[in-house]
């Protein structure tokens, strides 16, 4: 199902030419469209149950959604796949956010990203796109056991776009080199993202504490970026 055609915003993009950056609205041109951002924001409150911890509390909560991208020229034809991952049981994207203009300008701007980066000739991308929530309450931490230090087996990623961190301490972000030694650890604020190879490099995030009584929790957009042809 086609979504919408877009042209990538290019004049920043080669600053962020690199094997890994630091990424926000700004330097990738997004220019908040704030009913999206804000219709991004409250759909975590209708995420899916994904992991409970032993105590049966729920320590995260996802939504995915697949697209497909062809490039002809500058003009990115953004297409829905409605397919479900085929690494983890997740629910697919509410229908209402399947076309949400952030989401969509993000994509359009990390695949013309992958595409200088990878100085190839690209026609299409496969992009994964992860709606996560993590929570921590007090004593119980938020800790994904299940990756550890990881890729993801695409090209390149966004590793976590964080839009909401309430109440937490942790939830770094730590980037690796091929052989597993750590070269940047990053602690995301609210609007901050990271970019990286992912044939290249490795990444791992740091478990959530609550700071104070109450649940915390940690609102991130992740993306799976595979060069299709």
């Amino acid at each position: 199902m086609l979504i919408r055609k877009l042209r990538p915003r290019w004049s920043n993009l080669q600053w962020l030419n690199k094997d890994y950056c630091k990424i926000t609205p700004q330097n990738l041109e997004i220019y908040k469209d704030f009913s999206s951002y804000y219709q991004i924001l409250s759909s975590f409150n209708n995420l899916d149950v994904d992991i409970t911890n032993d105590k049966g509390f729920i320590t995260q909560m996802r939504r995915y959604g697949n697209y497909h991208i062809d490039i002809d020229r500058d003009v990115y034809s953004i297409y829905y796949t409605g397919k479900k991952s085929e690494k983890r049981k997740s629910t697919l994207l509410e229908p209402e956010m399947i076309d949400n203009t952030f989401f969509l300008y993000l994509m359009t701007q990390t695949c013309a990203l992958s595409l200088l980066n990878s100085q190839k000739r690209i026609s299409s991308f496969n992009v994964s796109l992860h709606q996560v929530r993590q929570l921590s309450y007090p004593g119980i931490e938020f800790k994904n056991d299940q990756e550890g230090i990881h890729q993801e087996g695409v090209d390149y990623i966004v590793s976590s776009f964080v839009l909401k961190r309430y109440n937490i301490n942790g939830g770094e972000s730590i980037i690796y080199n091929k052989d597993k030694n750590k070269v940047d650890q990053i602690t995301l604020k609210n609007g901050e993202g990271i970019f990286q190879n992912d044939k290249k490099l490795w990444h791992y995030v740091t478990p959530i504490q609550s700071k104070r009584d109450g649940v915390g929790y940690r609102d991130t957009i992740g993306l799976d970026i595979r060069i299709d042809s």
